[in-house]
């Protein structure tokens, strides 16, 4: 276990390492945001399945973007996880998409553990992780959330993350 997440923090550190200066690199393609999404909750399948967790995903229709599919795909796994990860035995989790004229809105909210307000403006700095002590059965690098910022802002997509502590967290991302 602890080989696979030292692996797993490598992968991380080489993904941030690889995307510092790559703009250049990024495809502009349509990408499927209702399969992605749905993708990412099949792969985390067993770990919904062990806690119990409802997931209700509301799309009205099929939403479309141009953006790179492999980083999108990173940023909601990534979201998702989290959203999972933190959430109580028999939790739920919210995922909307929804659309305007410009922007294509998606968002994930759990009811689990939350975030004290304090610490909402460190959770982007790499290797960050709040509240740890009171939570030592929840592991993770730290690096999640600071890959997710780095890909957001690296595609033009705006995130926004409000939480209450006990209540939940609410990860609402902007995509123009």
């Amino acid at each position: 276990i602890e080989v696979d997440r030292l692996n797993n923090l490598v992968d991380q550190l080489l993904l941030l390492a690889r995307f510092e200066n790559q703009k250049q690199n990024i495809r502009n393609e349509q990408v499927y945001l209702n399969s992605l999404i749905l993708d990412t909750i099949a792969r985390f399948s067993e770990k919904i399945k062990e806690k119990k967790i409802t997931i209700v995903a509301n799309f009205q229709e099929d939403y479309y973007i141009k953006s790179d599919t492999y980083l999108v795909s990173i940023i909601l796994s990534n979201i998702i996880s989290n959203a999972i990860k933190y959430s109580n035995k028999s939790g739920k989790i919210d995922i909307e998409l929804k659309k305007d004229k410009e922007n294509v809105y998606c968002s994930i909210s759990d009811n689990g553990i939350g975030i004290v307000a304090e610490d909402l403006v460190k959770i982007f700095n790499s290797f960050y992780r709040s509240d740890i002590s009171n939570h030592p059965e929840i592991k993770g690098t730290g690096l999640g959330l600071s890959i997710v910022k780095r890909l957001c802002n690296l595609l033009s997509i705006e995130l926004n993350i409000k939480s209450i502590k006990e209540e939940g967290t609410s990860v609402n991302l902007r995509i123009s």
